[in-house]
């Protein structure tokens, strides 16, 4: 299918519903750009800070604090996603996320002391953790698969456009020695939560959630609502639900589920890609910037120049991010992800080169600051985008929550764990590397590049209930696109993206042990159609 073909699946209410979730990310943006910012502004300093040689300052012991409790948040919302949204639901769970960010904003707020500030954060990462589970699982599940790359992928951009909002903010008022100078950075952060309070009402539950609880009549109404016209009045939408019922019943009586399979057979090996796919969003190039960017623009005399670099930075990465949505469903997710991990090798070693070099020269400053914003750039089209997209597409039919769970908790646990390592590798008297440190991501980068090539799978175009039938036996990740599927998997798929199937394939509910003896008539391969 081409663009026009893809973008033919939309309609209003759908994009209405995927941007109004979406509100989720700017929370996820701004909460966790702007604190790198708050915690220098003069305002900020007079409230929280402690005197030290005259001035107010925060101490090596309350950044160690400020910087690293708040991960306890966002691995508590990671690790609670799939019970707590299994229980209620996406619209229900999203609500919960906006009135818990709501009451994180007003402790921080009502705080006099750095601590009471600090578990306000912690609040508000625990939404953030929620969040990044939430918003691209939700709509993975409403779009279609031609377009569920641009719907899923939409996180990334939206976060990254929020950073600069956030970070925005705060040069505001960087001057300001007066308490709005923080409260008011830290008080606009309601603003998302407020539209979501607001706007979900009018969005409609997850069809698949619906199913699986039972709620028929509820999930083919609401399918109606998001699926085109023409695919409504085709009878594409119950014949859809027909199939996901069979799907979800079949997916039953072979047992699987349950925690346990996460690490067990075919879902072992898909828990493992997931949980390195976010592995390598952020040791591969994202945190070295946020931990050597800032500090470097500044180191080469960039002086008030340094906010705008850092500015620069983050809006490439955003048009990095909206070009990796936009066609990914085209291209695929390999060649984006494989292209980007190829560059960010290149432009993490120009950064340890030249960044450590002990003569500076105007050139090679310039060469340095280009480089972390291709680096930022290369980031965004490859894993930053495509962690949350592909963890969301590979657990199949019952596992999706599950497995992009584990994905997130990694993500949690790897971004602490480069955030605090960092400093002391790069820093005297501990390891003192520097800039060199960039060598390490350079070389964190190929290993990505290695295992991008060998065994990321290409999903696209294909229906979330076909990724079971995908991971049966083992593929290369080339041999993904080419693989025939059949049976619900293959019917979902076709229905989604408003192909007829005979109905009585849907019914007799074969699996692809029925169609190998050629029993059955539905196959889809990648980018195909009915065979």
């Amino acid at each position: 299918m081409g663009f026009r073909d893809n973008w033919a699946q939309a309609t209003p209410y759908l994009c209405f519903c995927v941007f109004t979730f979406a509100c989720g990310d700017l929370i996820f943006g701004i909460d966790t750009s702007s604190f790198g910012s708050l915690q220098a502004l003069p305002s900020w300093l007079n409230t929280f800070g402690t005197l030290q040689d005259g001035k107010l300052v925060l101490t090596t012991y309350q950044k160690a604090i400020c910087n690293s409790v708040v991960f306890i948040g966002r691995l508590v919302g990671t690790t609670t996603f799939e019970p707590v949204v299994e229980r209620i639901g996406f619209k229900k769970l999203i609500l919960i996320i906006a009135c818990l960010q709501i009451i994180a904003i007003i402790v921080e707020l009502t705080a006099r002391k750095w601590q009471v500030f600090t578990i306000g954060r912690v609040l508000a990462y625990m939404a953030v953790g929620y969040i990044e589970n939430t918003v691209p699982t939700y709509s993975s599940e409403v779009a279609p698969p031609a377009l569920r790359g641009f719907c899923s992928g939409l996180l990334t951009p939206v976060i990254t456009l929020s950073s600069v909002w956030g970070a925005g903010m705060c040069q505001a008022y960087a001057k300001e020695t007066r308490k709005i100078g923080w409260m008011v950075p830290v008080g606009v952060q309601m603003i998302p939560a407020t539209m979501i309070l607001f706007l979900v009402p009018f969005t409609v539950e997850s069809p698949r959630w619906l199913l699986a609880r039972g709620h028929r009549e509820q999930a083919i109404k609401n399918l109606k609502r998001l699926r085109p016209k023409k695919d409504v009045q085709a009878g594409l939408c119950e014949a859809e639900i027909e199939a996901l019922e069979n799907a979800i019943e079949y997916d039953k009586s072979i047992n699987t589920g349950r925690w346990v399979d996460l690490f067990r057979g075919t879902y072992l090996r898909r828990t493992v890609f997931c949980g390195l796919l976010f592995w390598f969003y952020q040791t591969t190039g994202n945190s070295f910037y946020n931990a050597y960017g800032p500090s470097f623009f500044v180191s080469v005399g960039l002086g008030t120049k340094s906010f705008t670099y850092a500015t620069i930075v983050q809006l490439v990465g955003a048009i990095g991010s909206f070009i990796a949505i936009m066609i990914t469903d085209i291209t695929g997710r390999r060649p984006l992800i494989i292209t980007g991990a190829a560059l960010l090798i290149l432009w993490n070693c120009l950064i340890a080169g030249l960044g450590s070099s002990s003569v500076r020269t105007t050139t090679s400053n310039n060469m340095v600051v280009a480089s972390f914003i291709l680096m930022l750039f290369s980031t965004k089209i490859s894993w930053a985008t495509h962690c949350f997209l592909v963890g969301s597409e590979l657990g199949g039919t019952r596992m999706r929550r599950k497995i992009i769970m584990v994905g997130t908790s990694v993500d949690v646990f790897s971004s602490w764990l480069v955030s605090f390592t960092t400093p002391y590798i790069m820093n005297k008297p501990y390891g003192g590397i520097g800039g060199k440190i960039g060598y390490v991501f350079g070389g964190m980068a190929a290993i990505s590049l290695v295992f991008a090539i060998l065994f990321v799978p290409e999903l696209k175009g294909r229906g979330l209930e076909e990724v079971d039938e995908l991971f049966e036996r083992r593929h290369w990740g080339w041999e993904y696109s080419s693989i025939k599927t059949s049976g619900y998997g293959a019917a979902i798929a076709q229905l989604e993206n408003g192909k007829e199937v005979n109905a009585k394939d849907i019914a007799l509910g074969l699996h692809k042990d029925d169609y190998a003896d050629g029993k059955g008539e539905i196959e889809h391969v990648e980018g195909g159609g009915r065979r």
